[in-house]
């Protein structure tokens, strides 16, 4: 079950010479495109703002998930734990005022999905004990200036801002997933790349996520390959370990091992989907039935209702990004027994330490 998407035409014109061929020349056209913005920036053409506090960057060099959102909830998380204010920037894609105005999310504050979009409310759930804002705009230097001198924030975390050369960037931290390696990829919309693999130059570190899901000697191949583009950037491995399911009707949690070896259903529309229905094969959940959609779908009353009505009572399992697009109302259509995977990120020998050393030490104040 799944809408039109922009990765299925993709998909039926590569199956022939002629769609091959066209989409290889829109990449082609596509990465001058981006080289002459990037060199207009370069060279003082279009103007690049610092904002008055350091200005941290996640980002990717490929569309789709990489496990971005658990590594910055993870980071504001400590920096707020030592003491720091970090606020977080993003873009907000597919919200209803998407063209204008910045949209706050902070304590006192109510805003809607449409408002702001289900990343940055997502991203707003989860930071929220930490007294975190997010902070949503096309127009990332206003909603950085609005974070610092209205919100007090002394840092600044860049949620997908790797190809926004309109803000200077004390630190720029690129993810790369295990499972989708550039190496293997192409640019868009042949591929999913947005930029060619040598844009890695730009980056302090390079995390290398779902390292779980691969065995080591693909790891260790894509090291190698990231030390070629990127020499002097930060190599650091990560995975993605489930901690509990959470029943949104009550908020309550869940031991992993409650579905262990049981039946249920998955529903997402994220951008890896096989991540998901991978980490919930692995703790021995028979997946009777798998749902996609295309990435930041927004489910409606029908499509809840109709997966109450085929799933047969079993338990239906998505991600925390998913449920914010659920509707209001949705206990009634998609009925009991809806779980959420909680999902958070480990990472491998130093590979925090590194990272938060970089993330305080930008702009030259460690924390």
């Amino acid at each position: 079950m799944s809408d039109f998407s922009p990765e299925q035409l993709r998909d039926r014109l590569r199956r022939g010479a002629t769609g091959r061929l066209l989409l290889k020349s829109l990449s082609v056209v596509y990465t001058a495109a981006m080289a002459a913005r990037k060199a207009l920036y370069e060279r003082g053409a279009l103007r690049r703002r610092r904002l008055p506090v350091p200005v941290v960057c996640f980002g990717n060099i490929s569309a789709g998930g990489t496990g971005k959102t658990s590594t910055v909830v993870t980071t504001a998380f400590e920096l707020a734990r030592s003491g720091r204010r970090p606020a977080v920037l993003l873009r907000g894609y597919k919200r209803k005022n998407n063209a204008s105005g910045v949209t706050v999310l902070a304590k006192g504050r109510a805003v809607s999905l449409e408002e702001a979009g289900d990343e940055a409310l997502m991203l707003y759930r989860m930071l929220e004990p930490a007294g975190v804002p997010v902070l949503v705009s096309t127009d990332r230097f206003a909603s950085g200036t609005i974070a610092a001198a209205e919100l007090g924030a002394d840092i600044i975390l860049l949620d997908d801002g790797f190809q926004h050369f309109a803000i200077e960037r004390d630190a720029d931290i690129v993810l790369v997933n295990a499972t989708a390696p550039f190496t293997a990829d192409s640019v868009l919309p042949y591929g999913n790349l947005r930029e060619p693999p040598s844009a890695l130059s730009r980056a302090d570190a390079v995390i290398i996520t779902h390292c779980e899901q691969v065995p080591q000697e693909a790891i260790d191949a894509l090291r190698g390959e990231i030390a070629k583009f990127a020499p002097r950037a930060e190599i650091i491995e990560s995975m993605h370990s489930p901690e509990d399911f959470i029943d949104p009707a009550t908020s309550g949690h869940i031991n992993l091992d409650a579905l262990k070896g049981k039946q249920a259903v998955a529903l997402s529309g994220i951008g890896d989907p096989a991540s998901f229905e991978d980490a919930l094969t692995k703790i021995k959940i028979k997946l009777k039935q798998i749902w996609r959609y295309p990435d930041h779908h927004v489910f409606t009353a029908e499509e809840l209702t109709a997966a109450r009505q085929t799933r047969e009572g079993l338990p239906l399992i998505t991600t925390y990004k998913d449920f914010t697009r659920f509707p209001p109302g949705w206990q009634e259509t998609a009925g009991s027994g809806v779980l959420i995977l909680s999902v958070r990120i480990v990472f491998l020998c130093n590979g925090w330490k590194t990272l938060m050393r970089l993330v305080s030490g930008a702009g030259g104040k460690e924390s």
